[in-house]
């Protein structure tokens, strides 16, 4: 991505939660995912994409795309594509994470809203 550079600690601006899915027993001795669950809540930037033609289009079928970025911890660098952000009660799905200069000081999340989880 690289789109951003770091942020500042002044521009975490909003609070997220960060979700994974726990694994519940089905009864019969399966384990199937289960509901999500707030494993970390931290301060973010958020940088909304505009333009080109793909964003266009998920805009128009109701996504929002965004590069949310975070200090890098430990609850941060846990995340993988199968968890979620919550931001005022509306869940992102995260599509990719990355460090962008390679120092572990931030992660940026490229994360779209209006996808079902």
């Amino acid at each position: 991505m690289g789109i951003l550079m770091a942020a500042t600690g002044g521009e975490l601006r909003h609070k997220i939660e960060l979700q994974v899915r726990t694994l519940v027993d089905d009864g019969y001795g399966n384990e199937i995912a289960g509901p999500f669950e707030t494993q970390a809540t931290v301060r973010a930037k958020f940088h909304f994409l505009r333009g080109g033609e793909e964003v266009m289009q998920g805009r128009l079928a109701g996504r929002q795309p965004a590069i949310v970025t975070v200090r890098s911890s430990a609850a941060t660098r846990a995340l993988t594509t199968d968890w979620r952000i919550m931001k005022d009660g509306e869940a992102w799905n995260i599509r990719s994470i990355t460090d962008p200069d390679g120092r572990r000081a931030w992660l940026e999340i490229l994360a779209e809203s209006g996808v079902a989880t």
